[in-house]
């Protein structure tokens, strides 16, 4: 089974994405209401970078991938025009900002995919204020790997204690959820692996 080659389709949706990035924007509105410049670290194609825009929220959209980062501003150019959304290539691990420049950040199902993991943490904390909030989501139960997290390319699953030590490790305060699906094995083995497979580039096909 070929891996998925992340960013190169604009259209990577599903009920569980949408879910999820529900649940991370509704818990920084929650912890950050105010808005204020923030982050969002591997952003993809924007779908959580706009919804942060529509909220007030000026989002700086980083990702390794120009293209993602293209589509984000073919797909909000008004946010685009009105600097609400900036783009910027970059790495997680490097990230070109200096010092507590943001009030907030987000990164979603991204620190799975991250050899150096630890320093990729390490460089949101350091970029936020001292105030700042970094919301984001992993894949959680060491135990439920399986096909979809060879395909997706996960080099791990976490625990919640692993996933508080590696956030406390950074010098972030940890307040980790465990949330799930109850029938999530049966839509991603039913639905969502025939459907991005048609829609995302793999190798082999």
């Amino acid at each position: 089974m070929g891996k998925a080659v992340w960013g190169a389709e604009p259209e990577f949706f599903g009920p569980r994405h949408a879910h999820r990035e529900g649940r991370i924007a509704g818990r920084l509105f929650e912890v950050a209401p105010s808005p204020g410049l923030h982050l969002e670290c591997a952003a993809g194609v924007g779908s959580l970078s706009m919804t942060l825009a529509r909220d007030g929220r000026t989002v700086v959209a980083a990702d390794l991938s120009l293209m993602s980062l293209a589509v984000v501003a073919r797909k909000d150019r008004q946010a685009a025009m009105e600097g609400r959304i900036l783009g910027v290539v970059a790495d997680i691990g490097r990230l070109p900002f200096r010092a507590e420049t943001f009030d907030s950040a987000t990164t979603a199902e991204t620190l799975e995919h991250i050899p150096e993991h630890d320093r990729a943490l390490t460089e949101l904390a350091r970029v936020l204020t001292g105030d700042g909030w970094l919301v984001g989501t992993v894949p959680a139960g060491t135990s439920q790997w399986s096909d979809w997290d060879d395909w997706a390319g996960h080099l791990r699953r976490y625990s919640k204690a692993g996933m508080e030590e590696l956030i406390t490790g950074a010098g972030l305060e940890a307040q980790a959820t465990v949330w799930g699906w109850p029938m999530v094995r049966l839509y991603a083995d039913l639905f969502l692996k025939r459907v991005n497979r048609k829609r995302l580039t793999t190798e082999g096909s």
